[in-house]
């Protein structure tokens, strides 16, 4: 995995250079798996 903690709650990626916010101790948390199934949704809601 290139996703690598800076500092708590802040990631950078090796490979693209990118640097993110997310959980304290692990990148992906419950919370934002939550918004990003209602973003997918709405999206999909908005494409019909």
């Amino acid at each position: 995995d290139a996703m690598k903690r800076s500092v708590v709650g802040i990631w950078s990626c090796k490979r693209c250079k990118r640097t993110v916010a997310g959980g304290a101790w692990v990148y992906a948390t419950t919370a934002a798996a939550s918004v990003r199934s209602a973003v997918r949704r709405l999206r999909e809601v908005k494409e019909q």
